[in-house]
C-alpha cells in the first residue's frame, strides 16, 4: 500500500513526499506534526510478510523489535541517523528516523568520472569507521550501495542509511514442517558477493566489506559494478587497468582482498581493513632508493647476526612489501578451507527441498552431532524419497555416527541457478547424485548389524549389501553450476583434499574439458558419466575415463536411424561453442555424408544457444528446403539451447524427422509431445534404457528406493561409482596413482547397470559401449500420458508396459 502524501501517521507525521522505493520497503519524508517548528524526518514503511501463518507475523514481530532497538543503538553515532519512533498500522511496520539533509553518493560517482587514489583511500576510511562501530554491534548492513551513503550537507560527512535487515522482515515465510525463514536475499546487484545471493546464509562482515570494496573500485575507475570485466577462470574482478593513473600496490592488493569471489580470502573483519591500512601506511608502498641501499649494505649483518632471528623478520616483512604471489593449481598436499558449493554434510546445495528435518540434520552435520544428524536425516528421507542429496548425507552421517574407515570419494553436478541465486533447475544434479547415492548405500549397508539402531535405513530389505573390504564409502558433493569458473574451482579444491581418492565428472562437455588438466597434473582421478566430446579423445589424459559413450558412436546411432527411414538431406541446429554439440555435429556430419546423406546449416538460424532464437523461424526457412531432416543437438543445459530445441520439436508438429542427443531424454521432451496429435517422427540416442538394462535387478531397485524410475545418467552415474568401488576392491592399500593404474589395466572390468565397463588405456574411452535410440509412444499411466520406449518397440505394449 503506497500511503497517500498529506495522510497523518500515528496521530504524528504527516507524509510529505515519497523518498525512496525498493522491492521490500518505501521511504518517505515527512513532518513531525507534534513538535515545535513541524521538523522533518524520514518515515520507513514495511509490508507485513505475505503469510497467512500468524507465527510467520509474530516472527516478524519479534524481528522488528529486535532490529529498532539495534537502530536506537546505532543512532547514537553522529553518522547513523538516530531513531525517533517505531510501530504498527495497517499491517506495516514503521520507523521514523532522523532526515539527513545532503545528497546520496552515486551522485558524485557518475559513469565516466574516476576519482583519484587519495580521494578514494579517504572515502574508504571514512566509511570503513562507520562500518566498524555498525559491526560491533553484532549488525550487518547487507545493503552498502553509494544510494545508502549521504553526504551531508552540514559537515560534508558521510552517513550510511538504509539497513538491510530491516527489509528483510516482509520476507519472512513458513513451509509446511512450520519452518520460517528468509525467502529472497537482501541487497543489491554488482554490491552483493555471490555467498549473499542465498537467502539462507547467515550475514557476515566480509559482505559488507565486499560492498565497500566494490564501491571504492567504482570511484576509481568510473564503471558500474555490473560493467566491470571479471576474469572467467576464476571469477575475480579485472579492474586496475580501468584507473586513469596508477594505483599504488599498497591499494590494488587492499582491494582486491576485499572483493575476493571466496570469502575465505577476504578480510574477515574491518578492524584487519584498517589495520593493512595503518601498516602500508607507515611502510608506504615501495622502499626509497636510501632504504635499498641501507637494507643492503646492512644485510650481512643481520644475517651474520642472528640468522634464524632474521629469518623470521624477514618472513614478517614478507606480506608487507611483496606483490601478490601469482595463484597456482593446489596440489594434493596442500590444506585449504572448505569451498563454497562443496558438501559432505554441512551445507544445503540442493535447495529444492524445504524440510525442516533436513535442515536440521545438516545443522547438527556440522556441528558434528552425527547420530541426531542421522536421525533428522532419516526422518528427511521418510518424508521426501526422491532426494538424492539426503541419502548421500544419511550415509556420511552413518559413517561418523558408528565410527567407521572408509574410502572418500567425489561427485561434481551442474545446479543451475538464476542471476540472483536461486536454483533455476536441479533436476541434472538429483539424476546424476541418485546414480552414486544407490552405489554408496548398497556399499554402507553392509557395516550394518543386527545391534544397530538402523533397522529403518534406507534400501534395507531389497537393496543387496556389497561389502568394500570391511570399510564404507564416503561421498563428497561439489557443485559447478555449469559455469566455467566455478567448474575450475571445484577442480582446484577436490585436488587439494588428499583424502578424496577419485571424482565422478563433470558432467558436461564443457565443463569436463576446462578442468581435465588440473585433475590430471594433481593426479586425481576423474570419470565422467556424461562428457561425450571427441575432443578429450585427441588429446588423452592419463587419469580421465568416462563411463559414456563419445560422440562417434552417438553419432552413429543417429546416422543409422535416419538411414534407415530414407532420409538423405539434414539441416542442424546446434550450439558451435559447446565442446559436446560441435563434436557431435562434426562426427553426424562425417559419418552421414560418408553414406551418401548431405547435411546443411541456415545461415541465420543454426545456433541453438541464441537468447533470441526463434523455431517457428527456424522450421519455416528448413520447409523451403524440400524434404529435409533436422539434426537437434542442445549443449547439456550449459545455455537455453535445450529449451529451444524442445521448441523445434514443437513447432516441426511432427511434420519433419527430428534426431537428437540424449540431452532431449528430459521430462520436458515429454511434455510437450503431450501437446502434439503425434510424435512419430522423433528419434533420441540413449545409452540406456530400463527395459534394456544390463542389470535387471537395477531399475526395480532403483525403483523401489526412489519411488520412482531413474535415467540414462543415474545409470551412467551408478557406473561410474560402481566402476571406483571395483578399484579401490583391486588394491591392497588404496591410492589415487593405484586408481589410475587399476583402471588403466587392460584386464580391469566392472558390472554395471549399462554393462560391463572396460576402457581403452590409450584414451580412457570406454569399450563397446551400448548405443541406441529411443521415441515417443502413448500410455495413458504415465505422467504426461506419454513415455520413451527403445526404438525397436512399436508401441507400449510391445515393449511390456502396462498402460490402461
Amino acid at each position: 500500500m503506497c500511503v497517500n502524501l498529506g495522510r497523518i501517521l500515528h496521530e504524528s507525521y504527516e507524509i510529505l513526499a515519497l523518498l525512496g522505493q525498493g522491492g521490500f520497503a518505501r521511504t518517505y519524508t515527512a513532518a513531525q506534526i507534534n513538535k515545535p517548528n513541524n521538523p522533518m524526518c524520514v518515515v520507513k514503511e514495511i509490508p507485513f510478510p505475505p503469510s497467512n501463518d500468524l507465527r510467520v507475523l509474530s516472527t516478524a514481530r519479534k524481528r522488528f523489535e529486535r532490529e529498532a532497538s539495534a537502530l536506537r543503538r546505532l543512532g547514537k553515532n553522529s553518522c547513523i541517523p538516530e531513531l525517533f519512533d517505531r510501530f504498527e498500522e495497517n499491517d506495516h511496520f514503521y520507523l521514523v528516523q532522523e532526515y539527513v539533509q545532503g545528497h546520496p553518493l552515486s551522485q558524485e560517482l557518475a559513469v565516466g568520472d574516476r576519482w583519484n587514489e587519495q580521494n578514494t583511500v579517504a572515502l574508504l576510511r571514512e566509511v570503513l569507521e562507520i562500518l566498524k562501530s555498525v559491526h560491533q554491534e553484532n549488525i550487518i548492513h547487507r545493503d552498502i550501495t553509494p544510494a545508502n551513503l549521504i553526504r551531508r550537507e552540514t559537515d560534508r560527512q558521510i552517513v550510511l542509511i538504509d539497513f538491510g535487515a530491516v527489509k528483510e522482515i516482509s520476507t519472512f515465510t513458513a513451509n509446511s514442517t512450520g519452518e520460517i525463514f528468509t525467502s529472497q536475499a537482501i541487497g543489491t546487484s554488482g554490491y552483493m558477493p555471490a555467498e549473499q545471493y542465498n537467502p539462507r546464509s547467515t550475514p557476515q562482515p566480509y559482505n559488507d566489506i565486499y560492498a565497500v570494496g566494490i564501491i571504492a573500485i567504482q570511484a576509481l575507475t568510473g564503471r558500474r559494478p555490473t560493467n566491470l570485466p571479471q576474469d572467467p577462470e576464476t571469477g575475480e574482478i579485472v579492474w586496475d587497468y580501468l584507473t586513469s593513473e596508477p594505483v599504488s600496490d599498497r591499494l590494488k592488493n587492499i582491494l582486491t582482498k576485499m572483493v575476493r569471489f571466496h570469502f575465505q580470502e577476504r578480510y574477515q573483519s574491518v578492524d584487519e581493513v584498517l589495520q593493512e591500512f595503518d601498516l602500508r601506511s607507515v611502510e608506504g608502498p615501495d622502499l626509497s632508493k636510501t632504504s635499498r641501499r641501507l637494507r643492503s649494505r646492512f644485510r650481512w649483518l643481520l644475517l651474520g647476526f642472528a640468522g634464524l632471528g632474521a629469518a623470521l623478520a624477514i618472513v614478517l616483512l614478507i606480506p608487507r612489501i611483496s606483490p601478490p604471489i601469482p595463484r597456482i593449481s593446489p596440489q594434493p598436499t596442500v590444506a585449504v578451507p572448505p569451498a563454497d558449493g562443496v558438501s559432505s554434510g554441512e551445507k544445503l546445495l540442493v535447495q529444492t527441498s524445504a524440510l525442516w528435518s533436513k535442515q536440521r540434520g545438516i545443522n547438527e552435520f556440522a556441528d558434528s552431532n552425527y547420530p541426531e544428524a542421522l536421525k533428522q536425516l532419516k526422518q528427511s528421507w521418510r518424508e521426501d524419497r526422491r532426494d538424492p542429496e539426503t541419502l548421500i548425507y544419511i550415509n556420511n552421517a552413518l559413517l561418523k555416527a558408528i565410527n567407521a574407515e572408509y574410502y572418500t570419494i567425489a561427485i561434481v553436478v551442474p545446479i543451475r541457478r538464476n542471476q540472483d541465486g536461486s536454483i533455476l533447475n536441479a533436476n541434472l544434479a538429483e539424476e546424476l547424485l541418485r546414480g552414486i547415492a544407490q552405489a554408496q548405500t548398497e556399499v554402507n549397508l553392509s557395516l550394518l548389524t543386527a545391534n544397530d539402531n538402523n533397522n529403518d535405513f534406507p534400501g534395507q530389505g531389497f537393496l543387496e549389501p556389497k561389502a568394500l573390504k570391511g570399510k564404507g564409502l564416503r561421498v563428497i558433493i561439489a557443485d559447478d553450476g555449469n559455469i566455467k569458473s566455478y567448474a575450475v574451482k571445484r577442480a582446484n579444491y577436490l585436488v587439494a583434499q588428499p583424502d578424496i581418492l577419485a571424482v565422478i565428472g563433470h558432467y558436461t562437455s564443457d565443463m569436463t574439458v576446462e578442468t581435465v588438466d588440473i585433475y590430471d597434473r594433481n593426479k586425481l582421478l576423474a570419470i565422467s558419466p556424461g562428457s561425450t566430446t571427441e575432443e578429450l579423445t585427441r588429446k588423452p589424459r592419463k587419469y580421465f575415463f568416462r563411463t559414456a559413450p563419445t560422440t562417434s558412436i552417438e553419432a552413429e546411432a543417429l546416422v543409422n536411424q535416419l538411414i534407415s527411414v530414407g532420409e538423405k538431406k539434414v539441416a542442424v541446429f546446434y550450439n558451435p561453442n559447446s565442446p559436446f554439440s560441435a563434436s557431435l555435429w562434426e562426427e553426424f556430419k562425417k559419418q552421414f555424408e560418408a553414406k551418401g546423406g548431405a547435411t546443411f546449416r541456415l545461415s541465420n538460424y543454426y545456433d541453438l544457444s541464441k537468447n533470441n532464437f526463434n523455431a517457428e523461424a527456424a522450421i519455416k526457412e528448413v520447409e523451403k528446403a524440400g524434404k529435409t531432416a533436422l539434426l537437434v543437438i542442445p549443449d547439456g543445459q550449459v545455455t537455453s539451447s535445450l529449451e529451444n530445441a524442445i521448441d523445434m520439436i514443437k513447432a516441426n508438429n511432427d511434420r519433419n524427422w527430428i534426431v537428437g542427443p540424449w540431452t532431449l531424454y528430459e521430462p520436458r521432451t515429454l511434455e510437450v509431445a503431450k501437446q502434439l496429435k503425434s510424435v512419430e517422427k522423433l528419434g533420441i540416442s540413449v545409452f540406456w534404457h530400463p527395459l534394456i538394462s544390463f542389470d535387471k535387478k537395477f531399475p526395480q531397485n532403483a525403483e523401489k528406493l526412489w519411488g520412482g524410475p531413474v535415467n540414462t545418467r543415474s545409470a551412467l552415474t551408478y557406473d561410474a561409482t560402481r566402476t571406483l568401488i571395483k578399484a579401490l576392491e583391486m588394491q591392497p592399500e588404496p591410492s589415487r596413482e593405484g586408481m589410475q593404474k587399476t583402471l588403466a589395466e587392460p584386464n580391469f572390468k566392472a558390472e554395471g547397470a549399462t554393462g560391463i565397463i572396460e576402457f581403452d588405456s590409450n584414451t580412457g574411452n570406454r569399450k563397446n559401449p551400448y548405443k541406441g535410440l529411443v521415441h515417443i509412444v502413448p500410455c495413458a499411466r504415465e505422467q504426461f500420458g506419454v513415455t520413451f520406449v527403445p526404438i525397436e518397440f512399436p508401441t507400449a505394449a510391445a515393449a511390456g508396459l502396462k498402460c490402461e
